[in-house]
């Protein structure tokens, strides 16, 4: 975990300050045709400043992880209610509106608390072997990570999630080589936001969208769900003859499924339900108990076991923590009769109760 110290000085703001007054005024609704364009300019302007939105933006997904504890609550109103109007020069009130995101108790930024494998200039990146423009970002098993690409939009990774970035003269390309992301694309760019994930191509424009791979080759499944805005999938390959379908344009709120050899689902779906993961927390709705296990054993190195395939077909419904199987284990425990137990190698085995 990277932190930085928050000083009294009497110096001008750092970038992160900077970087969290234009979030915050993002936020309210507050950024102008003429304040977007100075943004851009000061995010052009040297690499630093992309690389510091990009830590405020990890530090903001995990404040909201505490977002009702009454304290943090509590800072986050008083430097909001005390920002000024005038955002330049950034005053001592401008400067706690960063605090009150990204400070916890004793004053200590959380610039990087999750990711540490996306740390460093560029945050994480590796070149990929024969291909020097393309960068490969990843998350280890229960991290989540935002990355700011070269254009200014935004992918967050899921647990044990793995993206290249290969940006070119004719697309802004991204390939989602294993896990999840969400994607926040950056408007008004000459050039196409394509994600690539299995045999599917994702297009977007100026929109948000989520892309989750499940598997690999011929038994890889892709499902995209959309936020807002307009995407298309089609064949990743410019010509590829076995695809059950050739394009379909989805509408926000709906969930496409594809799978190799088969024709797409498309359904209306709870796209926040579908997106929880990036607070930290997992929605079950009468969910079957072994897709229940699954989905939590994605976020942990601890994974669950039901003992008993019988034990399968339990339907489960409630809101849990990532990365905490104890808790989802227990839950299951006071609702059905199951018990459970702790293995050696740390596991926890549920078995149907005597």
């Amino acid at each position: 975990m990277k932190l930085f110290r928050a000083q009294d000085r009497t110096t001008g703001p750092t970038v992160h300050e900077i970087a969290a007054d234009w979030l915050l005024r993002e936020e309210e609704g507050r950024l102008s045709s003429v304040d977007i364009s100075r943004r851009e300019a000061w995010l052009a302007a040297d690499p630093s400043h992309r690389q510091a939105l990009a830590d405020v933006r990890l530090a903001l997904v995990t404040a909201s992880e505490g977002a009702a504890d009454p304290e943090l609550m509590a800072m986050r109103t008083h430097a909001l209610a005390a920002r000024p109007e005038r955002a330049w020069p950034l005053s001592q009130s401008a400067a706690a509106v960063a605090a009150a995101i990204l400070v916890s108790a004793g004053a200590w930024w959380i610039l990087s608390a999750v990711a540490p494998s996306l740390q460093g200039p560029p945050a994480g990146a590796q070149m990929q072997p024969g291909d020097p423009n393309a960068v490969l970002y990843r998350t280890a098993v229960g991290e989540r990570a935002a990355v700011t690409l070269p254009d200014g939009s935004v992918a967050t990774l899921d647990t044990d999630s793995e993206i290249k970035v290969a940006y070119t003269g004719n697309e802004r390309g991204v390939h989602l080589l294993r896990g999840q992301a969400l994607f926040e694309v950056a408007k008004h760019k000459p050039t196409p936001f394509q994600v690539y994930a299995g045999r599917e191509r994702v297009t977007a424009v100026g929109t948000t969208f989520n892309v989750r791979l499940d598997g690999a080759g011929e038994n890889s499944k892709v499902s995209v769900a959309l936020l807002e805005g307009v995407v298309t999938v089609s064949p990743a390959a410019a010509v590829d003859r076995t695809a059950p379908h050739q394009s379909v344009t989805m509408a926000p709120g709906e969930l496409l499924e594809a799978k190799a050899a088969a024709p797409l689902v498309v359904v209306a779906a709870d796209t926040e339900r579908v997106t929880s993961w990036r607070s930290g927390v997992l929605t079950f709705n009468d969910t079957p108990l072994a897709q229940a296990v699954a989905e939590m054993n994605r976020y942990t190195t601890r994974p669950i076991v039901l003992a008993d395939p019988k034990l399968a077909s339990l339907r489960i419904s409630g809101v849990f923590k990532t990365g905490d199987p104890e808790h989802f284990a227990e839950t299951v425990s006071e609702a059905f009769p199951v018990t459970v137990s702790l293995e050696a190698d740390g596991s926890l085995e549920l078995e149907p109760g005597r």
